[in-house]
C-alpha cells in the first residue's frame, strides 16, 4: 500500500490544471458513435489510431454531445470488445490477448496498460459473480483477489512510464473500490485526482459509488458529498455536479432507491436542465432524470423527460416491465406540466427491481 500511496502522489507531479470557467470543447459524437468508433479499432487491432486518439484525448479537454469526456468514452470502449449472447471467461482470454498484442507494438502506451488494468478489473468481478458475499465460493474469492492484483500491477507500471493520462487516477479508482481500501485513503486519491484534472467529474462518480450504503458508505453519505463538492463550484458547474454525483442512484435497486429520496429536488432538476442547456439532449441522462421524477412522484417532470428518452437504459431501469410503466404513467392523458397537482393521477406504478 506504501508503494500505491506513493504511486498516487507522484503521478501527478508538474502536472496540475486548472478549472474551466466554460464548458470544454464538446464534440458532436454521440457517446454511442464514439463507443462504436473506439470498440471497432479495437477488434481492427488497429493500435496505431487508438493511439493518435488517446494522445489527442490527453492533450484536449474533449467532451462527447452528452457532455461526458472523451477520455472516459474512449476506455470504456476500449477495454470491451462486442459480444453477442452470454459472457464467458473465454471472452476475456481473448480481450486480454489483444491488448498485449497492443502493449508489444507499442511498449511505452499509457493507453494500452490502462485498457489491461480495466479489462482485469471487470474480469474480476466476472469470476467473482453478481451473487452476495456469502455465495461466492473460495475459488471465486480467490480469482477476483488475483485479477485485481493483477490490475494494481499494471497501473503502477504504467505510472512509471512517460505518458500521463488523468484516466490513471479513475482506474486506481476502480482497483481501490475492489480492493476495498479505507475512506482516507480513497479521499486522498480523490484529492490527487483533482489536482491532476480538476474538472473530470468521472472522478466524483467513481467515488460516489465507493459510498454506496451496501458498499463502504452511510445511509445520506452521497447526498452529503454532492452537497460539499457541488459548493465548491458556481452555477451553473454547482447543480450539474450535483446533478451528476447524486445520479449514482438512479438505479432500479433497493439500496439506491431508498438513498435518492434524501436528495434535492430543486437542485436535481436545476442540475439536469443547465445539463441539456449546455451539451444538448442525453439519452442516459434523460432515463436518469425520468427515474428520478418517478421516484419523487413528480409526473411532469417525468413526462418532460420522457420526451428526451429515445430508448430504454438497462443500466437504470433493470427492467422493461418498470420503464413502460412508468412511461405510461408519465404520459397520461391527464398530464399537463400548467395543470393543478390535484388534477395529475395520484398512483404511480410500483414494480420490484
Amino acid at each position: 500500500m506504501d508503494a500505491v500511496r506513493r504511486a498516487i502522489h507522484e503521478y501527478g507531479r508538474g502536472q496540475h490544471s486548472v478549472p474551466c470557467s466554460v464548458p470544454s470543447t464538446v464534440s458532436a459524437e454521440t457517446p454511442e458513435t464514439y463507443y462504436t468508433q473506439i470498440s471497432s479499432l479495437l477488434v481492427q487491432e488497429n493500435f496505431s489510431e487508438l493511439e493518435a486518439i488517446a494522445q489527442k484525448n490527453r492533450e484536449e479537454r474533449c467532451l462527447l454531445a452528452d457532455g461526458g469526456w472523451k477520455t472516459n468514452g474512449f476506455f470504456n470502449a476500449v477495454s470491451h470488445a462486442p459480444f453477442y449472447g452470454q459472457l464467458e471467461e473465454s471472452y476475456y482470454q481473448s480481450q486480454l490477448a489483444r491488448i498485449y498484442r497492443w502493449i508489444v507494438a507499442y511498449p511505452n502506451s499509457a493507453a494500452a496498460r490502462l485498457t489491461l488494468a480495466h479489462v482485469y478489473v471487470h474480469y474480476a468481478q466476472f469470476i467473482r459473480g453478481d451473487g452476495y458475499a456469502n455465495t461466492v465460493s473460495d475459488s471465486q474469492w480467490e480469482g477476483y483477489r488475483a485479477r485485481v492484483l493483477l490490475a494494481k500491477e499494471t497501473l503502477l507500471a504504467a505510472a512509471r512510464l512517460k505518458e500521463r493520462d488523468r484516466y490513471w487516477y479513475e482506474a486506481m479508482q476502480m482497483v481501490a473500490f475492489h480492493d476495498g481500501w479505507n475512506k482516507s485513503d480513497m479521499r486522498e486519491l480523490l484529492r490527487q485526482a483533482l489536482t491532476f484534472e480538476p474538472d473530470y467529474y468521472h472522478y466524483y462518480r467513481q467515488y460516489a459509488d465507493y459510498l454506496m450504503p451496501q458498499w463502504y458508505g452511510e445511509p445520506g453519505e452521497i447526498q452529503a458529498f454532492a452537497e460539499e463538492v457541488s459548493a465548491r463550484l458556481p452555477e451553473p458547474q454547482s447543480s450539474i455536479l450535483y446533478f451528476r454525483v447524486v445520479s449514482t442512484l438512479a438505479i432500479n435497486i433497493k439500496e439506491e432507491k431508498q438513498e435518492l429520496p434524501r436528495a434535492t429536488w430543486s437542485k436535481l432538476d436545476e442540475g439536469y436542465h443547465n445539463l441539456q442547456r449546455l451539451y444538448g439532449k442525453s439519452n442516459l441522462n434523460a432515463n436518469r432524470f425520468a427515474f428520478m421524477a418517478y421516484i419523487f412522484n413528480n409526473i411532469c417532470a417525468a413526462h418532460d423527460a420522457f420526451n428526451s428518452v429515445a430508448s430504454m437504459q438497462p443500466e437504470v431501469w433493470y427492467s422493461e416491465q418498470l420503464f413502460e410503466s412508468v412511461r405510461d404513467w408519465a404520459n397520461s392523458p391527464y398530464v399537463s406540466c400548467c395543470c393543478p397537482a390535484q388534477q395529475l393521477p395520484s398512483q404511480k406504478p410500483t414494480v420490484q427491481p
